[in-house]
């Protein structure tokens, strides 16, 4: 029986216990790399969440499956600390959907999605998770439900809540980066102020037409207000333009992706430039402020 082998998630992996372990669970693993059965037998024989598991694996030199591909671009360490990471998303449509899923598949272990919204037909020409089955469903539940599709070991918590100054400190707790998918300019500002009083690094996407912008900030950044310092709420100037294309969107949600999931991967995050993306060219811009 598994239990018989005495594995003790308290200390590091006996690397020879491990493969006896995984050899018990036909087809679990090929080489170092445990595919998700192993994962979840191990996680159950430890009593440890599955993405615990996994960088209780890493520090035994295996690889989950699901990251092969990743493991010529992030090291063991990098992974880990993905893996042990809690994103805030801020909007689940064009930007938010797309940020959520590629976090998700890059390593990323655990959400907080916020998103008052439904899914409506005019979504469905850019944004992840709208399908015509989602017409009429939350849109923060249906990302939900789609990220723990495809992959299961995820911690998602969804809110069906518009973000403003008096629920963002309890949302954003225990989380470790900031990501904003937010429409409106004024609501994005409201973000990056809680996410530096927070203390957590704010990722920043916005798109128009056929091209967008993004950035990041170290904690306690407040490039976004410096930028806008006259956005109102109510302001219909300061609203995002309601055409955009789906090259635009999954193309900035790319850029926020990239950027976090290398700041998260290397545990140190530095401001960026602000990076313009015009897929009309298409060619990507760096300005630096």
């Amino acid at each position: 029986m598994p239990g018989e082998l005495k594995l003790d998630a308290s200390k590091s992996l006996d690397v020879e216990a491990l493969r006896r372990f995984l050899a018990l669970h036909e087809g679990s693993c090929e080489g170092s790399f445990v595919r998700v059965g192993g994962v979840r037998a191990l996680a159950k024989e430890l009593g440890l969440p599955e993405r615990e598991a996994m960088c209780a694996l890493l520090d035994a030199g295996f690889w989950p499956e699901r990251f092969r591909r990743s493991r010529s671009v992030l090291s063991a360490e990098g992974l880990k600390r993905l893996l042990r990471s809690r994103v805030f998303i801020a909007g689940c449509g064009g930007l938010g959907g797309h940020v959520a899923a590629l976090l998700a598949r890059s390593g990323v272990g655990a959400f907080v999605l916020c998103d008052p919204d439904i899914f409506e037909e005019s979504n469905l020409n850019r944004q992840m998770f709208c399908s015509e089955a989602a017409l009429g469903r939350s849109k923060a539940e249906t990302a939900r439900e789609g990220l723990l599709g495809m992959a299961s070991h995820l911690e998602v918590k969804a809110h069906v809540v518009a973000v403003d100054e008096g629920n963002l400190p309890g949302l954003l707790a225990g989380c470790s980066a900031v990501a904003d998918g937010l429409d409106s300019v004024p609501k994005k500002v409201i973000l990056e102020e809680a996410a530096a009083n927070a203390g957590l690094p704010f990722v920043h996407g916005s798109v128009n037409r056929e091209e967008g912008f993004a950035f990041i900030e170290a904690a306690g950044g407040r490039r976004l207000a410096a930028m806008w310092p006259d956005a109102k709420e109510g302001d219909e100037a300061f609203d995002a333009s309601p055409d955009t294309v789906a090259s635009s969107a999954a193309g900035v949600a790319c850029l926020m992706a990239s950027l976090l999931v290398r700041a998260l991967a290397e545990g140190e995050v530095r401001d960026s430039a602000l990076l313009h993306l015009d897929c009309s060219v298409p060619e990507l811009e760096r300005f630096e402020f």
